[in-house]
C-alpha cells in the first residue's frame, strides 16, 4: 500500500504536525534540534520490522505529560501519535468489495492511526456501510417450527396424550428463542455467534422420527447464519486485512562500519547473542548479500591435519585430501563471492572503481580493496576513507535489509551520508531513486548535497519556533535562514553542475526567473506549446551586475549563452554594456523581456507574465497577511515595483528574498497538485520560448 501522508501528535516537541504528504523520496531539511529524528521516530514506531511500542513516559511532550496525560489517569488509548493514510491497491479492493458484497462501494484509501497504548484505529474513504446480520430469517424459521410442532400427528390414538404434550413444548421452545434472538439487533460478533451455536445445540434434543423434517428445516436456516455472525463484523475483517497488508518501516539510524578483520567464532556468538547490534547487523548484511554462510566458512577452514599433528599422530592420507577439499571449497566460495560483490558495489559507487577480496584465513575473515588507480595495492577496509566505510556498510544493510522479508517497505534514514563527499553525497540521491523502485523512502537532512535541486518538490522544512514545537512548512517555506539555506543551495548546484557542460545555455538574472521558466516549460510542454528543448540549460546569475561576468566564463569555454534580460533600466545597461564588448555583432544572443512581450520600453520582469491573480496570493502565504493594489500602485511599473509601491504604502515589510520565496511557493504548489495555468499565461510564455530557440537558432546559422 502506498502511503499518501502522514500525521504526528503528542510526540516529544511535536504537539500537531499537521498532515504531512509523502513523495515516493520525501527529504525533511532542518538545522539541529529542529525535531527531524522525532519525526522520522514517531513514524517509524507506527509500523515497525521490529516492534517498537511508544513510551509515554519518555516520549509523550514534557511540558503537558502530568497535566494531560497522568492527571486523566489515561492509559494511552485516547493519544494518538502517528495517522498515515494509505492507498489501497486494486486487488485489495476486489477482496474488500468480496467482503461487503452489496453492503456498500470498496473504499479507496484508509487513515490508520496508531496510540499510545498500540491500538489501531481504521477510518475509510468512502466510508463502508455494513448492513447489521438481522435476526428475521431465524425467527421466520422459528415461527414455522412452532406452526409445524402445532401440526404433529399421533403417529396411533394411544400416544395422543403425549403427543399433545409435545405440540406444547416444542411451541414454547421456539417462542423463548424467538424472544432471545428478538433482543439481538445484529447477530454479527461474540454474542450472536454464541447464541446461534446454542440455538443448533439445542434443537437437536428434539429430533425424533416426527420432527426430523421440522427440526432439519430449521437447522437449514440457523447454518449460514452462524457462519457469517462466526466471522464477525465486516469492517473488522476489512480491518484486519488492511491491517495485514500495512507497509512495515525500516529505521536506520547508525550504521556499524565494517572492519576488515572479523574473527568468526565470536561473529556467529554475537549474532546468536543480540542480532540487532549496528556492527552486527552489517557483518550479516555482507554475508547474506553474496549468499554466504558464516559458519560454513568457518567449518571449511577446520584441519584435520593439524589436530592429528597436535596429538602426536601422523595425518592420514584420507585426512590431507579432506583438507585440501574443504580448503578448495572455501576458496571457490570467497572468489565467487568476490566477483559478485565487486560489481554489484561498482553499480553504486560511481567515485572509482574498486575491486573487493574476501579472504578467509583460519578463523578470520578479512575483506581487501583496491581501486583503479592502484590495482596492484591491496589495502584493509578502515584504511579507505571514512566516507567509502560508511558507504560500503550502508550499501550492504540498507540494500539486504530493505529486500529481506520486507517487500514494499517505507524506508526511513536519519542523516544519511554524513561522512560522504558532496559530489558523492549527489551520488546518494541516485542510490535513492534506484531504492524506491521497491519501496517508499524518507530521510532527515541538513546537507545541501543530500537535496535533490531538480525535484524541490520532494522536500519539506522542519523548524523549531519560539516555544521549542517543532514546525513542519508543507504550503510555503520558512523564513529561517538556516532551513533555507541548504534548499537554496541545493537549487544552485544543480544549476552549478551543467554551467560548462551545455552548448545551449540561458543565462537570466536571478533564481526567481529560474524557477519560474522551468515551471512554465513544462507546462507548455505539456499543453501542446512550444517550450524550451531538454538540450537548453538555464543558469541564475545573482544579479543583472553578474550578467557579464558569467557570459565571460562561457566564452573562454568556447560557449555563447543567450542572455535574457528584464524590461528595465538595469536590463537595458546591461544590454548595451554585453553588446559594445562581449556579444558585438551577436544583438541576437540578447533577449529583453519587454520586447518579448511587445511592451518596448517599459519596465517588464518575470513576474508580469505570471500577472497580479498568481502572484499577489503566492506573496500574502509567504507574507501570512494580506497586501493589495490599488490604482496608483498598478502604474509604477513592473509587478515586483507595485508590489514594493503597495507594501510602502500599507507599511508591510517585505522579507529579504521575497521575490524567490514567492516563486518556490508557487512552482511547488503547481507541482504537487496539478495546476495548470491560464492559457493567457502560456501563450505570453510561448512567445518567450520561441524567441529564445529563434536566438539560438540565429548563433548556430
Amino acid at each position: 500500500m502506498k502511503a499518501i501522508r502522514f500525521r504526528v501528535q503528542n510526540f516529544r516537541n511535536i504537539d500537531d504536525s499537521d498532515w504531512i504528504e509523502l513523495e515516493k523520496i520525501t527529504a525533511f531539511v532542518g538545522r539541529n534540534e529542529s525535531g527531524k529524528t522525532s519525526l522520522l521516530k514517531a513514524l517509524h514506531k507506527f509500523n515497525p520490522a521490529t516492534p517498537e511500542a511508544y513510551d509515554a513516559q519518555r516520549e509523550f511532550p514534557r511540558d503537558r505529560y502530568t497535566r494531560d496525560y497522568v492527571s486523566n489517569g489515561s492509559k494511552g488509548e485516547d493519544w494518538p501519535v502517528c495517522s498515515v493514510e494509505f492507498e489501497i491497491p486494486e486487488e485489495l479492493r476486489i477482496a474488500i468489495g468480496e467482503l461487503l458484497e452489496e453492503d456498500g462501494e470498496s473504499p479507496e484509501k484508509v487513515t490508520a492511526t496508531r496510540y499510545y497504548d498500540g491500538s489501531l484505529k481504521f477510518e475509510y474513504a468512502p466510508a463502508i456501510g455494513e448492513k447489521p446480520l438481522e435476526p428475521e430469517p431465524v425467527l421466520n424459521a422459528l415461527e414455522a417450527f412452532a406452526s409445524s410442532a402445532r401440526r404433529l400427528t399421533a403417529p396411533d390414538p394411544n400416544q395422543e396424550e403425549y403427543t399433545a404434550q409435545q405440540r406444547t413444548e416444542l411451541a414454547n421452545w421456539a417462542t423463548e428463542w424467538k424472544d432471545a434472538l428478538k433482543a439481538i439487533a445484529d447477530l454479527r460478533g461474540d454474542e450472536g455467534a454464541n447464541l446461534l451455536t446454542k440455538l443448533r445445540m439445542d434443537v437437536d434434543r428434539w429430533s425424533n422420527p416426527q420432527t426430523a423434517d421440522m427440526v432439519e428445516a430449521l437447522q437449514q436456516a440457523v447454518e449460514p447464519a452462524l457462519d457469517v455472525a462466526k466471522k464477525g463484523p465486516v469492517i473488522d475483517q476489512i480491518d484486519e486485512k488492511i491491517k495485514h497488508n500495512l507497509p512495515v518501516l525500516i529505521y536506520f539510524e547508525n550504521y556499524g562500519i565494517l572492519d576488515s578483520a572479523i574473527w568468526l567464532p565470536r561473529f556467529i556468538e554475537d549474532l546468536n547473542r543480540d542480532p540487532n547490534d549496528s556492527r552486527i547487523r552489517t557483518i550479516n548484511a555482507m554475508f547474506k548479500h553474496v549468499g554466504l554462510d558464516p559458519k560454513e566458512i568457518t567449518t571449511l577452514g577446520d584441519r584435520e591435519v593439524g589436530r592429528m599433528q597436535e596429538q602426536g599422530y601422523p595425518p592420514t592420507p584420507e585426512q590431507v585430501a579432506a583438507d585440501q577439499q574443504r580448503k578448495d571449497k572455501r576458496f571457490i566460495l570467497l572468489s565467487s563471492a568476490s566477483s559478485e560483490i565487486s560489481g554489484k558495489f561498482s553499480e553504486w559507487w560511481s567515485q572509482r572503481r574498486h575491486k573487493i577480496r574476501y579472504q578467509a584465513d583460519g578463523d578470520y575473515f578479512r575483506i581487501w580493496i583496491t581501486d583503479d588507480l592502484r590495482q596492484d595495492v591491496e589495502i584493509e577496509l578502515e584504511a579507505r576513507s571514512k566516507g567509502f566505510q560508511w558507504f560500503f556498510s550502508f550499501y550492504l544493510v540498507f540494500l539486504v535489509e530493505s529486500d529481506d522479508g520486507h517487500k514494499d517497505a517505507i524506508l526511513l534514514l536519519d542523516e544519511p551520508g554524513l561522512h560522504l563527499h558532496p559530489t558523492a553525497q549527489q551520488g546518494l540521491i541516485a542510490f535513492f531513486e534506484k531504492l524506491t523502485e521497491k519501496s517508499q523512502l524518507a530521510y532527515t537532512t541538513h546537507s545541501p548535497f543530500l537535496i535533490d535541486g531538480e525535484h524541490l518538490h520532494r522536500i519539506r522544512p522542519v523548524t523549531e519556533d519560539d516555544t521549542g514545537h517543532s514546525r513542519i512548512t508543507a504550503e510555503t517555506w520558512p523564513e529561517d535562514r538556516e532551513t533555507i539555506f541548504p534548499l537554496q543551495a541545493a537549487a544552485g548546484y544543480a544549476m552549478i553542475r551543467g554551467l560548462f557542460q551545455h552548448r545551449k545555455n540561458v543565462l537570466v538574472e536571478g533564481m526567481t526567473d529560474f524557477y519560474y521558466l522551468q515551471a512554465l516549460s513544462q507546462q507548455c510542454a505539456k499543453s501542446g506549446r512550444m517550450s524550451l528543448p531538454d538540450d537548453i540549460y538555464i543558469t541564475p546569475c545573482g544579479g543583472t551586475k553578474q550578467v557579464g561576468h558569467l557570459a565571460s566564463l562561457f566564452l573562454s569555454h568556447k560557449v555563447r549563452p543567450v542572455v535574457l534580460l528584464d524590461g528595465d533600466d538595469a536590463g537595458r545597461v546591461r544590454r548595451d554594456a554585453l553588446i559594445k564588448k562581449l556579444y558585438v555583432d551577436h544583438n541576437s544572443s540578447i533577449v529583453m523581456l519587454d520586447d518579448v512581450l511587445n511592451r518596448p520600453g517599459q519596465e517588464v520582469e518575470i513576474e508580469d507574465i505570471l500577472g497580479e491573480a498568481l502572484i499577489i496570493p503566492g506573496l500574502q502565504a509567504v507574507l501570512g497577511k494580506a497586501l493589495q493594489l490599488d490604482q496608483g500602485d498598478r502604474s509604477v511599473g513592473s509587478l515586483p515595483d507595485q508590489i514594493k509601491a503597495a507594501a510602502k504604502r500599507q507599511a508591510i515589510s517585505l522579507p529579504t528574498g521575497w521575490k524567490v520565496l514567492v516563486s518556490l511557493n508557487l512552482v511547488s504548489s503547481w507541482a504537487k497538485k496539478g495546476t495548470t495555468l491560464a492559457d493567457e499565461i502560456l501563450d505570453n510564455a510561448e512567445f518567450l520560448f520561441s524567441a529564445l530557440n529563434e536566438s539560438f537558432e540565429k548563433e548556430t546559422a
